[in-house]
This record gives structure tokens, C-alpha cells and sequence, in this order.
């Protein structure tokens, strides 16, 4: 049924349309589906070179970023050695620990614990 339905169709555009005139269409349907395809590929060629100049983009921003937390590290690495501490804990009025002192609260001291602490001290 459906085959006689698309008979009738193309017999009937047979019939009101002249062979010259057929061809034509057939010509401007193409063009007009080619014109599309290309039209298509060109949006999608540009979609992409966006998205690629973004992610470029973002490259540029993440080396940058590594960058500078590199240098933030070596900043701190200079500012922690044994030199520099020394250096701030002398501004800050600090001296260096000659002798620890312990303090026992609540509770006994045993002989042994003050015989370890002298041996430790002095």
C-alpha cells in the first residue's frame, strides 16, 4: 500500500513537472543540502578552535599558577633556615636553652626520676 501511495506521489510530480524544470530542483535541493553541510562543519571547525584557545587559556593560567607557588615555596624554604630563625629569635630578644627544667606536679618523685634528671642536667 505504501509503495502505491509513493507512485501516485511521484507519478503526479511527473506529470506537473517539466523535465528541465525537475532537474533544477534536484540541483537546488543538493546545493541547498551541500551549502548546510558545509555551513555545519564550519560552525563545528569554529566551536572547536574556541574551546581549544580556552583550554590554552587555562594551560597559560595553571603554568602560571605553578609558577608562583614554586616561588612561595623557595620563599619559605629562605625564610626557614637555622640561620634566619636564629637571626629573628635574636630581634625577638630570645637566648638558646642551656638547661631544661622539668616540673612534676601533683604526685611523687621518685628517687630514681630525681637521680635521672641531675645525671640528664648536670
Amino acid at each position: 500500500m505504501r509503495n502505491g501511495v509513493v507512485a501516485v506521489i511521484v507519478g503526479a510530480v511527473r506529470r506537473t513537472v517539466a523535465p528541465g524544470l525537475r532537474d533544477l530542483m534536484f540541483v537546488g535541493f543538493l546545493s541547498t543540502v551541500l551549502a548546510l553541510g558545509v555551513l555545519g562543519v564550519l560552525l563545528l571547525n569554529t566551536a572547536m578552535q574556541q574551546q581549544s584557545d580556552r583550554m590554552a587559556l587555562q594551560r597559560q593560567r595553571v603554568a602560571t599558577m605553578i609558577d608562583q607557588a614554586q616561588q612561595i615555596r623557595t620563599q619559605i624554604d629562605r625564610l626557614a633556615t637555622p640561620q634566619q630563625l636564629a637571626a629573628r629569635a635574636r630581634r625577638l630578644h630570645m637566648q638558646p636553652v642551656k638547661r631544661l627544667r622539668f616540673t612534676v606536679t601533683g604526685g611523687s618523685v621518685s628517687r630514681q626520676t630525681r637521680e635521672a634528671a641531675r645525671s640528664h642536667a648536670g
